[in-house]
């Protein structure tokens, strides 16, 4: 159905309607620049309006004035927001919880989030939610922490640490993946294996692996001379190295890629939607964005078919029922927001 569909579609033209994007104060429910805090309980969204970044809710109202040379998601009720070159968070209401003064700043996880000092020599470590230093700049990288722990490294090598920055696992490795299922990937010597959150190795196959991937559901990704396959939580080969290239499952399904074309199987390894695409999202509520040609549309995790015809130069997953999307070319590239039917709650602007 999906295929007939696409044989037939003819594209629309290119955004003739950017029009509205002029109108974007009374058009799309944004009629406001002074901010909104009836939505406290909705999420918010970045936006950018005449070069500056501020903040949408669900509806498509801003809730917090575009002020701010850059601006990231919200993570835990705080989000890194970015003035003269360098970051600092704010919460929900605008507030500054950390004043910038970052080269870089990471997205909160469990009441942590990973920041550089200043300066060229600057170094990692982590604050928390109330904008205090939880542990001090001393790392030459750092991960989010996850399952209670945060990959950091130092001397070329990475380790763990637990939230109070005590080192738990030594560094030892030259990469690793997030604690997820219990289970980390981690690079050694001959090849990548999986240990626990005490740094005991529990997968180490008989083959080597050349790339892992973190467990989702059950199922983690590996690579070997013969491609990706899967490996479940004990370690068994769940689904056989056959794959050009594999992601970690959402909502039931893994994005796979073979002969330059990429499709979506189950657990077993079966194709569950039988179209092939140019490239492929994961799942999230139920949609998942996939290039048919050059553009982007989305399709249901139910049916495998299109949920709208719109297109797109770029597009996201879907994120508490809203999706950002990207209209235009390099420089002129503008970013807006779909609902679930596809209709615009934030036109594409810049």
């Amino acid at each position: 159905m999906l295929a007939m569909f696409l044989a037939a579609h003819r594209s629309p033209s290119r955004w003739g309607s950017l029009v509205l994007v002029a109108a974007l104060l009374v058009g799309s429910g944004c009629d406001t620049l002074s901010g909104d805090d009836s939505s406290d309980d909705q999420s918010l969204y970045p936006v950018q309006l005449e070069e500056r970044w501020g903040y949408i809710n669900s509806n498509g109202r801003i809730t917090l004035t575009p002020s701010f040379d850059n601006a990231r998601d919200f993570h835990e009720d705080r989000a890194a927001v970015q003035q003269q070159g360098v970051w600092g968070y704010i919460d929900r209401w605008g507030q500054a919880v950390v004043e910038p003064q970052y080269q870089v700043a990471g997205p909160f996880s469990e009441n942590r989030a990973y920041v550089r000092a200043p300066g060229l020599e600057g170094q990692y470590g982590f604050v928390d939610r109330s904008g205090d230093l939880a542990i001090d700049t001393q790392y030459e990288l750092a991960q989010s922490f996850s399952e209670g722990l945060a990959a950091v490294r130092i001397d070329s090598r990475w380790g763990f640490i637990d939230r109070r920055g005590t080192l738990v696992i030594e560094p030892r490795y030259s990469d690793v993946r997030p604690f997820s299922e219990g289970l980390a990937a981690v690079e050694a010597l001959d090849g990548w294996v999986y240990i626990d959150a005490g740094g005991t190795v529990v997968i180490d196959p008989a083959f080597t692996i050349d790339a892992a991937g973190s467990f989702e559901e059950g199922l983690a990704p590996f690579s070997t001379t013969e491609g990706w396959g899967y490996f479940d939580v004990d370690g068994n080969v769940a689904i056989p190295p056959q794959f050009d290239d594999a992601s970690s499952f959402s909502e039931g399904l893994a994005v796979v890629r073979l002969d330059e074309r990429y499709t979506y199987i189950d657990p077993s390894g079966s194709q569950e939607i039988q179209a092939t695409f140019a490239d492929a999202r994961p799942f999230s509520e139920g949609l998942a964005a996939v290039s048919v040609r050059s553009d982007w549309v989305y399709i249901e995790r139910a049916s495998g078919t299109l949920r709208s015809t719109r297109e797109f130069e770029q597009a996201e997953t879907y994120q508490d029922g809203l999706a950002r999307v990207y209209v235009g070319e390099d420089e002129d590239r503008k970013l807006g927001y779909i609902d679930r039917d596809g209709a615009y709650v934030w036109y594409p602007a810049r």
